[in-house]
């Protein structure tokens, strides 16, 4: 699945589908909500927009599934 990420370097919105959540994350059960990781996600290539290699907070990273993203 492809996930949203926005490219520090450019500012600019981009989809990937190369990352792997990083090791120690959780999944904690939030009041109004299903549940939310905390965590940190990583692209395991480097960012398409400027060749660099992001890390993120797993709550900054946009999923598609969760609305909010216009589809292609």
């Amino acid at each position: 699945m492809e996930l949203y990420f926005n490219c520090p370097v450019t500012d600019k919105l981009f989809s990937s589908k190369y990352y792997a959540l990083q090791k120690g994350f959780r999944v904690v059960d939030v009041p109004g909500h299903v549940r939310k990781i905390e965590g940190w996600v990583e692209l395991t290539k480097p960012c398409p927009l400027c060749g660099v290699k992001h890390r993120y907070e797993a709550g900054d990273v946009l999923c598609p599934l969760a609305g909010g993203i216009d589809e292609k």
